[in-house]
């Protein structure tokens, strides 16, 4: 026998005999990647949303019909001022069941529909504005259980260029939610989602200084939502040159060990099916060589950009999310 054939033999015969021990489900997990479900985000339907042509007690059955997906996201805006209606709760929860869908987390925008402007932000400067974004977003808390909702996800805005200020704010305003929040079992998310929170590392940092099994990430895809230094969101422009931008698939990596969830943006896609702004084989590869297990989130946003009149070529929301489901399917 050769030397350098007695070396193989010897290194295969010791790497299948060192490990004996190990059950072979075990022994499979080692070289395996982590399997990933598939959740919806009702914002991918947002044109229609506006347009009054879904309303989303039809939500349920949508997903689960057209698409056979077994998990649903929501977003505060698409409740239509109804969540505290218990009629309303309690029909939703009815089709929820009877469609055998999982309901995970709820978007919360404090927004004006009527004005588009920014209600009070959980990482103000200005305390009584803080304590005001609390109240608002404990209502959101109570929603997201009645429901069966496992997680509600924040916005972080602030005009202060101390960011251990802004730091301290959210670590303040989050606690007190957390406070409300860990009797129902709902925890606090903050997604990637531009500005402050476009810094994966100031994230990190928010995580660890909050320091409780309630709070988490929400790693996003998308290129704005780690754009660190941006003006106003601009959908009609979302994908213009920044000023500080973060490596989204660094940002990612980074936010993966307190993710909660992971929303899966897609804006555009090329003759191929890939999205045009996020390398998705990349990307998903990130997330299942983690220790991340749960449920990735189809957020289509290209028929959002295109009702604020966005240059490109973009599919309808239906036609959106099905380009996006086979894409992160071809990858996990």
């Amino acid at each position: 026998m050769k030397i350098n054939s007695r070396r193989k033999f010897l290194f295969n015969s010791l790497a299948l005999t060192s490990i004996p021990f190990l059950h072979s489900d075990v022994y499979g997990n080692i070289f395996k990647k982590n399997k990933l479900d598939l959740a919806l985000q009702i914002y991918s339907f947002a044109p229609l949303i506006f347009q009054n042509q879904l309303d989303i007690l039809d939500y349920p059955e949508l997903i689960r019909k057209k698409y056979n997906i077994g998990a649903a996201e929501y977003w505060s805006i698409a409740f239509m001022g109804r969540e505290k209606d218990k009629n309303f709760i309690r029909d939703l929860n009815d089709r929820t069941e009877d469609q055998d869908i999982k309901n995970l987390i709820i978007l919360v925008d404090n927004i004006d529909l009527k004005t588009m402007a920014n209600g009070p932000s959980l990482a103000s400067t200005v305390k009584s504005e803080r304590d005001e974004a609390i109240n608002f977003h404990k209502n959101w808390i109570d929603t997201a259980s009645d429901i069966g909702c496992h997680s509600i996800r924040v916005n972080l805005r602030s005009e202060e260029p101390d960011t251990k200020k802004i730091l301290d704010n959210s670590s303040e305003s989050i606690s007190k939610l957390i406070d409300h929040s860990k009797s129902q079992g709902i925890s606090i998310v903050v997604e990637n989602h531009g500005g402050i929170t476009g810094d994966a590392d100031w994230l990190v940092e928010l995580m660890k200084n909050i320091n409780s099994k309630y709070i988490g990430t929400l790693p996003d895809f998308g290129s704005y939502n780690f754009c660190i230094k941006r003006g106003d969101l601009n959908l009609g422009d979302i994908e213009s040159d920044c000023d500080n931008q973060y490596d989204k698939y660094v940002g990612v990596e980074k936010l993966l060990p307190y993710a909660k969830g992971i929303s899966a943006k897609s804006h555009e896609f090329n003759s191929q099916g890939e999205e045009k702004s996020t390398d998705y084989s990349k990307m998903i590869d990130i997330i299942t060589s983690s220790s991340y297990k749960g449920f990735i989130t189809i957020e289509y946003e290209g028929a959002v950009m295109n009702m604020f009149g966005s240059k490109g070529n973009y599919l309808n929301p239906y036609e959106g999310v099905e380009a996006t489901k086979k894409l992160i399917s071809k990858y996990i």
